[in-house]
């Protein structure tokens, strides 16, 4: 059963996950992870991990500590994600344009 992905999770796009080397998540791997990444964006403190896991798929997504930039709030984080007994690590920032949404940047 898929449950609908929410507006903010959408603004990730394909987010770190999807540029994690060698990672090729799709299907519910792929939404799981970009919830997370959401969830931690918007949520978490930083340093806090948000697990996630789907199948034989499983990752942690970790945030910095919120900064500003001008006028929009940016923030770090990274994506690890478990894979076929390898772990792959993505780093990059998202900032959170005028509609509120996170966008990742880096």
């Amino acid at each position: 059963m898929n449950t609908p992905t929410s507006t903010g999770v959408l603004a990730l796009g394909e987010g770190l996950v999807g540029q994690v080397p060698g990672a090729g998540l799709s299907g519910e791997a792929r939404e799981k992870a970009l919830e997370a990444e959401f969830q931690a964006l918007q949520f978490a403190q930083a340093g806090q991990e948000v697990a996630w896991s789907a199948g034989r798929y499983q990752g942690l997504v970790v945030p910095t500590q919120l900064y500003r930039i001008g006028s929009q709030d940016c923030r770090g984080y990274s994506q690890t994600v478990i894979a076929r007994g390898k772990t792959m690590k993505q780093v990059g920032t998202a900032c959170r344009g005028e509609d509120g949404l996170w966008k990742t940047v880096v």
